[in-house]
């Protein structure tokens, strides 16, 4: 019990949270309340039983969504989340890192939080699918080719709710665990193409554990699912597209891939704190790429050409990058912090790897969005509502 900030015991409470009370109904929409995160990691919804007097809005089925035309070059998206009563009101919204557009609202829902509800775009960012509440369950799984803002449901089933979605690279495949609405343990990860047909089962279930596995993040070229199996701690496991003999990598939570070896990046709790590591598919070969000695890794992401890693330190789960934003650099064989101090989170490169954007604290009203590499503003979003970035309210 003592390491259970790597997890384990964090990822069932939090399910259970997400999976228990969480009735979706059909009802009239009531507006969400003020309140919204900024990025930053969230607690599961308040359970039914314990809602304060002064209750808040319920989740409503459905995805409202708009269409933003083409897509910028260099871009992001960012979800901002409001809590409802059971669940959270999510906006996501498109980032022109030109800063020649203002934000564009791609989609707004309602859903359990994450890794129940969410969302995972393409790298090009024309193909998301959505984890939101369903018209006939407690959460479905859709498509949304935002450009045009079509929507349509991947997947549906009243017994059956979806865990972790993830979309590959190129939009073509999308993944997810299966789990049974009632609780349980999951039914394995499943696999579909965007294009439709039969899913198809791609991992056994996880008979010897109520945590189900995790979904993380495709290959770039879409060959490899890595997720994570709880046993005795939690592994990350890959596994090829159409399925078949999992592969262990290692023991972690996080990871990141690049396109040449050593492919994985994993970022593994050691004691109070972090250990990230590499593992060449070709050879299984490990190595420590650094140690932290305090705080556990809430993010970590290659830069494009895989010669650099982002990371995010975090003092613990409810606490997103309070112990900064860092870099490491492999010409240099280490890190530096690129936060210099400030309020922000979830570091993410753009495209061709010249920006770094991440969300910062802002105030009551207003969200910066800002390129740590340069220090300078790239956007704003509206914390509360209206639009930004001259109308927040």
């Amino acid at each position: 019990m003592a390491q259970a900030r790597s997890g384990e015991l964090a990822k069932a409470i939090l399910l259970a949270a997400l999976l228990v009370g969480c009735d979706v109904t059909s009802g009239p929409a009531s507006t969400p309340g003020p309140s919204a995160s900024a990025g930053a990691a969230v607690a599961g919804p308040i359970a039914s039983g314990s809602v304060e007097p002064s209750p808040r809005p319920t989740a409503r089925p459905g995805i409202r969504a708009s269409a933003i035309g083409a897509m910028p070059s260099q871009f992001r998206y960012v979800a901002l989340d409001t809590l409802l009563a059971d669940g959270y009101h999510t906006r996501l919204w498109l980032i022109d890192l030109s800063s020649k557009r203002a934000p564009v609202l791609a989609a707004e829902w309602d859903a359990p939080a994450s890794p129940v509800g969410g969302y995972s775009a393409s790298a090009d960012g024309r193909t998301i699918v959505i984890s939101a509440a369903g018209a006939r369950s407690r959460v479905a799984l859709s498509l949304l080719r935002p450009e045009t803002g079509e929507l349509r449901v991947l997947f549906e089933d009243p017994v059956l709710v979806v865990v972790s979605p993830r979309i590959s690279p190129d939009g073509s495949r999308f993944a997810f665990s299966k789990y049974p609405a009632a609780g349980g343990t999951d039914l394995g990860i499943w696999a579909g193409r965007i294009s439709g047909g039969e899913l198809e089962r791609i991992t056994e279930p996880s008979n010897a554990s109520s945590v189900p596995q995790m979904p993380l993040a495709w290959s770039p070229d879409g060959a490899w699912l890595a997720f994570t199996r709880d046993l005795d701690v939690t592994e990350i496991r890959l596994v090829r597209a159409a399925g078949g003999e999992e592969l262990r990598a290692g023991p972690g939570e996080r990871v990141s891939w690049r396109a040449t070896a050593p492919e994985l990046a994993i970022e593994q709790p050691v004691g109070p704190g972090s250990r990230i590591y590499t593992v060449d598919l070709a050879t299984g070969k490990t190595a420590d790429l650094l140690k932290e000695d305090r705080g556990s890794v809430a993010a970590l992401t290659w830069h494009p050409s895989g010669d650099r890693l982002a990371y995010v330190l975090s003092e613990g789960a409810s606490r997103e990058a309070s112990l900064g934003i860092w870099l490491w650099r492999a010409d240099l064989q280490r890190s530096g912090r690129t936060d210099a101090g400030r309020t922000v989170f979830a570091p993410e490169w753009s495209a061709d790897g010249s920006i770094l954007s991440a969300i910062a604290g802002g105030d009551d009203a207003r969200i910066p969005i800002v390129d740590l590499l340069t220090g300078r503003q790239l956007s704003v979003l509206c914390r509360r509502g209206g639009t930004p970035p001259a109308d927040c309210v």
